[in-house]
């Protein structure tokens, strides 16, 4: 982050997107099963209390929260413009997407786009944009 701080002109804009973890454990281990939780806790990959997830150098991504990305933000000079829950709930809807009419889908997109800042809904996202100026 630093460094694309660093490279960015003075009130430049810096868009980062993170992969959020905790609807991804949702999905991927309480929903579909595809991940065993028992044997991210026994790894040291998830902790037993907060239930927030471990990220290894070696790890393709890193999965966060947004208290962290808050967190790493606090040591620049920066500006936030917008923090966007970018695809909200889709993820653990996937299936009743697939199968919406275009009338449907596009009602949930007009909700998605009116609730996707809500501060009350920023962590129920797979995917999450930052959007800061300089």
């Amino acid at each position: 982050m630093s460094e694309a701080i660093r490279v960015t002109k003075p009130g430049g804009v810096i868009f980062a997107a993170y992969v959020i973890s905790d609807v991804c454990l949702l999905d991927e281990s309480f929903n579909r099963g595809n991940i065993n939780v028992d044997e991210y806790i026994e790894n040291g990959l998830l902790d037993t209390q907060l239930f927030e997830a471990k990220s290894e150098p070696e790890d393709l991504f890193e999965l966060v929260r947004k208290e962290d990305i808050d967190e790493l933000m606090s040591a620049f000079q920066t500006k936030r413009l917008h923090y966007v829950a970018s695809d909200g709930c889709a993820l653990l809807l996937r299936e009743a997407l697939d199968k919406m009419d275009n009338h449907t889908f596009d009602l949930y997109l007009k909700y998605h786009f009116s609730t996707c800042e809500r501060s009350d809904l920023l962590g129920i996202t797979s995917h999450s944009l930052d959007v800061f100026k300089k």
